[in-house]
């Protein structure tokens, strides 16, 4: 069968580190192809050597089924390659337009700027993707769905033949997921090969039409979507079974180690009552926007509580901000690393120390590096943080380090209630593993685990106790035991049923 890119026997070194094996992978016109893998896989290196940003040590790259050579970023432009990354790559100061033509600006016989000219072709492109965004406005006034948008538009500018998307709904809402769905799905009945990248195998069932998998450099294999089962793909990307994914050895509870009594955030939320016991995973579902962030934020003190109590290991507990609640033994794992969590210009170490600085500091007021290098040690070892040193730079990480190293920020302050909000958002599935296994770990110790996600897989795989949430508020507690999927996605969407209640739902 005819392919538009093809990569073969292709071998990729750093150092020692034999990152690409031998792998091969075709794309054919007017196909969306699915490439997976755990972090660490090859998924990007390959990618980068298609787009040119790094030389293959061996193999051959093929376009419409002739060799070609893929030496720089410009080589692969020419033959009409076009990669999204994850970080987008827009201007913020500039206008969409601007964006979409940066490099290409049109311009009128004098050499001007053809202003009239740039932004009805940019509405033009847009609205033949059906995106209706206003040409003239500066990115950064524009939402991150929107961005994501004008990448694409940009990277369509210049008649892109092969569209490859990195991560493109890390950020999105299940609305803009479905925009974005019908868009690329457009893009490949017009012709245009992609070549989508994401840890969520649901997207992919949605959208491919065929799936590569990689594992630890090598190509496992290539699916049909149809031949495809979620059972199939995880044990190509990791060897382990499905059911393996969520390894609980649940216990009896103990005591009350968390509780908290009415409490109100906002006019919409408010009269959330829960308790976390010890040895338990508790965890808050809901449909998107049902009040998980709110709450979360709200006992960190992130805004303050407009009311209601709470109590830790029985004693009354009171938090006005974030640093309050730290200095209290809560520890908070945002939902958003890179932007509210991580500092990526410093290093591993630092990330991880930062909670615990206060007991760092020497008499002189000078940091105890000794201590600090000790500390860091500590939790890299029992945590399995993977990195070359710990004053690498965090950013270097792979998602599921770099999570791992947020947690290992709050342990080293010897926290008693860890939050997470959507712990494993954007990392592989054998990092998910490792972050199970580390909340029951941590349950086990005696840390209160509060669990925010939106993945019914991942509830009902961890948790011991379920809290419902919908529309801000607590619609239903479901024990494990009783849990399904059915169970929980009726009470989420209790308020939006017919009845206008949850009476029935059970």
């Amino acid at each position: 069968m005819t392919t538009i890119l093809a990569a073969k026997n292709i071998n990729k070194s750093f150092g020692t580190a034999h990152v690409l094996k031998d792998v091969s992978f075709d794309l054919r016109p007017g196909e969306i192809h699915g490439l997976i893998g755990e972090n660490g896989a090859g998924k990007s290196t390959l990618m980068k050597i298609i787009g040119g940003d790094y030389f293959l040590d061996s193999g051959e790259l093929f376009y419409e089924d002739q060799p070609v050579s893929i030496n720089t970023p410009a080589d692969s432009l020419a033959l009409g390659i076009r990669i999204i990354y994850q970080e987008f790559n827009l201007a913020r100061s500039l206008t969409v337009a601007e964006n979409i033509f940066l490099g290409n600006i049109p311009r009128d016989k004098n050499g001007f700027v053809d202003w009239k000219e740039m932004n009805q072709r940019a509405e033009k492109l847009l609205a033949d993707m059906g995106i209706f965004v206003d040409v003239k406005e500066k990115v950064s006034d524009i939402s991150v769905a929107e961005q994501q948008l004008v990448e694409i538009a940009k990277a369509l500018s210049g008649e892109a033949r092969v569209l490859i998307m990195d991560e493109p709904t890390a950020a999105l809402s299940d609305q803009e997921t479905d925009k974005l769905f019908d868009i690329v799905r457009g893009l490949r009945d017009r012709g245009i090969a992609i070549v989508f990248i994401t840890h969520r195998l649901s997207e992919q069932f949605a959208l491919s039409d065929r799936i590569t998998v990689l594992r630890d450099g090598e190509a496992v294999g290539t699916l049909d979507i149809k031949d495809a089962t979620d059972d199939i793909l995880v044990k190509m990307m990791v060897g382990r079974e499905l059911a393996d994914l969520y390894p609980r050895n649940r216990m009896e509870p103990g005591e009350i180690i968390f509780e908290a009594n009415d409490l109100q955030v906002d006019d919409r939320i408010k009269n959330i009552s829960f308790n976390i016991r010890k040895g338990e995973i508790v965890t808050f579902f809901g449909l998107m926007g049902a009040g998980q962030d709110e709450i979360c934020k709200a006992i960190l003190g992130d805004p303050p509580l407009k009311g209601g109590t709470m109590k830790l290991h029985g004693k009354e507990l009171k938090v006005a901000n974030l640093r309050q609640a730290n200095r209290k033994g809560l520890g908070y794992v945002t939902s958003d690393r890179r932007e509210e969590g991580l500092i990526p210009v410093m290093p591993l170490q630092g990330n991880i120390t930062l909670a615990a600085m206060r007991k760092l500091f020497g008499k002189a007021g000078l940091i105890k590096k000794k201590t600090e290098y000790d500390v860091a040690e500590k939790w890299i070892e029992q945590l399995g943080i993977r990195c070359s040193t710990q004053l690498q730079q965090i950013a270097l990480l792979s998602g599921g380090n770099q999570q791992k190293a947020m947690i290992a920020r709050w342990l080293s302050n010897d926290i008693k209630l860890l939050i997470l909000n959507l712990p494993t958002r954007g990392v592989d599935v054998g990092a998910k593993v490792e972050i199970y296994k580390l909340l029951e770990q941590l349950a086990y110790q005696g840390v209160a685990i509060l669990v925010f996600s939106l993945e019914l897989p991942e509830v009902l795989g961890i948790s011991d106790r379920i809290y419902v949430l919908c529309e801000g508020e607590v619609i239903a507690e479901v024990p494990i035991a009783e849990a399904d999927q059915d169970i929980l996605m009726k009470h989420a969407v209790a308020k939006f049923l017919h009845f206008g209640g949850n009476e029935d739902v059970a």
